[in-house]
Order: C-alpha cells, then structure tokens, then sequence
C-alpha cells in the first residue's frame, strides 16, 4: 500500500479545518486536508450555517416583498414553498464550494478524499476515496471533523415525519404545522424562517428563557419578535416520548402536554463525529456524545495531535472554529501562538 508523508494532516475541510490547512500552508508545511463527502467544505457549508443562512435571507426578502405597499396588487401571484426557497441555498453552497477550492489549490494543499481511520499516532487509513484505500503519515494532525444532530436512542428518526437539522433541507413540501424540540440557535433559526411561511409552530425550550448564554435584553428582544411572528414558545418543558403517527407527530412532555403537530424537528444538542475514526485505539478521549477531550492548547490526549471546531462541544460556531483551527496551526508550525485568549473567549 503506498504510504505519502506530510508534514501535518487535517481531517475534516469545514471551517476549522479550513483555518488549520491554511495558516499550517502558509507557514511553509506541507499539508493534506482529508474530506470523507465527495465535496470540502464540511457540514458548515453544505448541512449548517450556510445554507440555513441562505434559507433565511430568501426568506426575508419574501417577507419584505410582501410588507412593501408598492406590491401589494402582486401578491396573489407569489406563491413559493420551502422547497422552492432552498433552490437558492444550493446555488450559495455550490459558489462556496468553488472558492474553497481555488483555496486549497492556490496554497499547494492536498485534498484526499476518503474516511479517515488512526492506525496509530502519525499514520492515517484512507478508505473509500478515488485510490480506495491509501495511507497518509504526518509528525502532527487536527482533527476538525464537526458534529452531527444529537439523535436519542428511543426517538424514530427514520420516520418521514421526524427531522434533525440534516434532514430538514430534504423536506419536499411546506407544512402546514410544526414542532421543534430545542431552543437553542438551531431551533429558534428554524422557528424564524417557517413561522415567516404561515406555518404554525410551537418552539419547546428545555430552560426557562431563550439561548441563555446572551444578554436578558437579547433573549428578551428575540422571544418577543418570535411571539409576534406567530410562533408559540413553550418553556420549561421536557420531552417524555415522540409518538409518530401517520397523520402527525405527538410530542410528549413531562409535564403531561401533548404537542402535535405535521412534522417534529429535533434541535436539541449536537454529537461530534468521531465514529469509526480509530481514536478509542490509539487512546483519544472522547466524552458521552463523542466529543473529543482537549487542553486550553486544544491538545488531545496525545502530544501531537489537536482537535477544533464542533468535534470538541462548545461554543459551535463557525468564526469559532477558524479561529481555533489557526490558533493550532500556529502552535503546531511556529511552537507557539500570540493568540492570548483562552477557549472560551473566542465565542
């Protein structure tokens, strides 16, 4: 089996691993990025933040549209659906996908495509890609391959009527009502952009107010907006089970109430992608949702070997995750970094 040497690996090509390849490339190291889908850009760029945000902004000039008085006599010919509103996110990601590209290439930076597995510290199996099966070896590596919908075990996710924020960009129609579960950014983002489609949606929030981590005046300012759009927040409660049925989804909480409605979107927590990576072999801590343990440095348990980005929890956002991904790259290229924030001042 051939066997290519490398300076350092990246695995994963969102945006953590974007800022990792780029700055450990421009400091003069020779770099592969390692992306197990079939196009870089990881979940930010094709399941995340950018196509929801690209969503969003469709959706709002809809909302503009028909707020303004100029077009008033026009609107009983704008009739779009959900489905029609994510022709426009696919355009967006495609655009990002090209960029990224021109990035990888203009910085000499190899892209392997593949699933990843450690044979032991340095060495890396690449399985699946073009060449099949190939090994990578590097004297350090980062791992940024990001998070997915946190799916309980006693909740049918493959029923048609029970989404994450994965599936939810398949959905080939527009409800006519709709239950998420989970009120943190995920869940009040997806509020937003249905209740601004005349669907009818309960937001039910485990905690007492919305996304707790900002200011009273924020969370205050948002509960109220989304109130006002329609959308009914349901605090403090917790799920006891999901009933799926054929004509709907009843959501069942603790409390005794019953939610039903068309569909049910799951935003409650998120799990890092850490399957099949190899990690529990070469003695990589992870944590119960399969989030990788790290140090301030972003250090894993081995010496040379760092994860960033979703993979290791919180905060979760991309500029986050770009930044930590440079920040190791600097520790890994020059020794040391001048970043002088600890981890949680990079929300």
């Amino acid at each position: 089996m051939k066997i290519k040497a490398y300076d350092s690996v990246v695995i994963g090509s969102g945006p953590g691993g974007e800022g990792a390849a780029m700055k450990l490339a421009k400091s003069g190291r020779r770099v592969a990025i390692v992306e197990m889908h079939d196009q870089v850009g990881g979940g930010c760029t094709h399941w995340g933040t950018i196509p929801s945000k690209a969503l969003r902004h469709s959706i709002q000039m809809l909302v503009d549209y028909k707020r303004n008085p100029l077009f008033g006599h026009t609107m009983d010919q704008v009739n779009l659906d959900y489905p029609q509103l994510l022709k426009a996110a696919d355009e967006v990601i495609q655009r990002q996908v090209s960029t990224r590209y021109r990035y990888y290439s203009r910085n000499r930076v190899d892209v392997v495509y593949g699933h990843a597995r450690f044979i032991d510290a340095n060495t890396l199996e690449i399985t699946g890609g073009e060449k099949k099966q190939e090994r990578l070896q590097a004297e350090s590596m980062v791992i940024a391959t990001g998070s997915s919908p946190y799916r309980p075990s006693d909740v049918d996710f493959s029923h048609p009527r029970v989404l994450d924020s994965d599936t939810v960009l398949e959905l080939k129609h527009t409800p006519k009502s709709l239950t998420i579960y989970g009120a943190g950014v995920i869940g009040c983002e997806y509020a937003s952009i249905f209740c601004n489609l005349d669907v009818k949606v309960n937001l039910v929030n485990t905690r007492g107010h919305l996304l707790s981590f900002l200011d009273t005046e924020i969370t205050d300012a948002l509960s109220y907006h989304l109130r006002h759009q329609g959308v009914v927040i349901r605090n403090n409660e917790e799920y006891a089970r999901v009933e799926a049925l054929d004509d709907g989804v009843v959501l069942h909480c603790k409390s005794g109430k019953k939610f039903k409605t068309d569909l049910l979107l799951w935003a409650n927590g998120r799990a890092g992608n850490t399957r099949d990576l190899g990690l529990e072999v070469i003695g990589v801590e992870l944590n119960h949702r399969g989030q990788i343990k790290v140090d301030k440095a972003y250090r894993t348990t081995l010496e040379n070997i760092y994860a960033v980005g979703d993979v290791v929890g919180a905060p979760g956002l991309a500029s986050a995750s770009y930044d930590q991904g440079r920040f190791v790259a600097a520790q890994i290229a020059d020794g040391q970094s001048d970043w002088s924030l600890d981890r949680k001042s990079v929300v």
